[in-house]
């Protein structure tokens, strides 16, 4: 069996695209990643097939001839953009398509746009009308949340395999002792839509009441004005020696930081995307052993409530997240509490392999109906 992935995400090593998804599926079929963004490599067993020349292609021409030349049993799709090409390569091979959007692309058109109003809504909107059209082509779905299988299982069959960490990179270190007690983090894309500017002004609260409190920040900035400002508000607020910048990590460093950290955020903001959408982050603060701060939207409360894992503040609130901060640093004994539920949660569902043979089944289902 033969299975294409195609992407146009610049990271080659996406935590899902390439540790998930492809990872799993090496162990029974050959895995190809098609993206034209990145350069052609092979690693634990998969083929990366990039761009390796210094022209820029025409993405979907250049993906079809590569679909091509593998011919494959199985054309997994990640991006609403990408379907006009599997589609088209469908309607003149023997293959099966799978639809894994992972993301509701078009609330993060909504609310992600940077364009004046209404055309982030009508971006929004239009691209539910392209991405409908495709649809009925479409084999199977796969969903990453509640929202979105309940979504596309009206569109056809679906299954849903949650983003859970992969238990063989998220295991304990060997050295788990060495937490600094004021430390809180929040990793991943930094931009005001994720609490960016919440959680700042929230710390020089913090640090008022617990002046060795500090936040780690790493991950890459989407727009570079947002920098600048995130960097001329830790100044004014004096936060130079409390909140830090830090360059985006491997997703197999993660662990290890988080590992050196007491709290961990999530402080989306109260927008359709996060009311809808699960923040993964939560599940990999749980098994790191960290105690969850977040705002309180549907997907983060049902699993904080679920497995008493931490607390949920009210959203958009710079007060109420300085609150729960200060309130948990100095709380020792619930930190642990919580940060314990969280982890037992992780190690006994919450993780990737935990899904694989319900994964593994969607593929095997497909080559049999050939």
């Amino acid at each position: 069996m033969k299975i294409c992935i195609l992407t146009t995400n610049i990271n080659k090593y996406d935590d899902r695209i390439y540790y998930k998804l492809a990872r799993s599926l090496s162990k029974i079929a050959s895995v190809f990643i098609i993206n034209p963004k990145v350069s052609s490599i092979e690693s634990d067993g998969i083929t990366i097939i990039g761009n390796d020349s210094e022209d820029s292609v025409k993405n979907s021409y250049w993906i079809y001839r590569n679909l091509i030349i593998i011919n494959p049993d199985i054309i997994q799709i990640t991006e609403p953009l990408l379907l006009p090409t599997a589609v088209k390569y469908k309607s003149k091979n023997k293959v099966k398509l799978i639809y894994d959007p992972a993301e509701d692309w078009i609330s993060m058109y909504k609310n992600f746009s940077r364009k004046p109003p209404p055309l982030p809504h009508l971006l929004g909107y239009s691209m539910r009308k392209f991405e409908k059209w495709f649809m009925p082509k479409m084999d199977f779905f796969i969903a990453s949340d509640d929202w979105l299988y309940n979504y596309y299982r009206s569109m056809g069959p679906c299954t849903l395999i949650y983003n859970y960490p992969n238990a063989d990179i998220f295991s304990p270190p060997t050295s788990q002792n060495h937490r600094d007690p004021y430390k809180i983090i929040c990793h991943g894309q930094q931009r005001k839509e994720r609490g960016l500017f919440v959680m700042i002004k929230a710390m020089a609260l913090v640090c008022q009441a617990l002046p060795d409190s500090s936040l780690v920040l790493p991950g890459h900035f989407s727009y570079s004005d947002e920098k600048f400002k995130t960097i001329q508000l830790i100044n004014d607020l004096g936060l130079k020696q409390n909140v830090f910048l830090l360059s985006a990590i491997s997703h197999m460093k993660i662990p290890e930081l988080l590992y050196s950290c007491r709290i961990g955020l999530l402080p989306f903001l109260n927008i359709t995307k996060f009311r809808n959408n699960i923040g993964i982050k939560m599940f990999e603060y749980a098994a790191c052993k960290l105690p969850i701060i977040a705002f309180d939207l549907p997907p983060a409360r049902a699993f904080i409530n679920k497995e008493q894992c931490g607390i949920c503040v009210q959203p958009d609130s710079v007060d109420a997240l300085a609150d729960g901060i200060i309130n948990l640093l100095i709380d020792s004994f619930k930190i642990n509490i919580l940060a314990n539920n969280g982890f037992m949660a992780y190690k006994n569902k919450y993780y990737w392999e935990y899904q694989e043979k319900d994964f593994f089944a969607i593929y095997h289902n497909l080559i049999n109906q050939y």
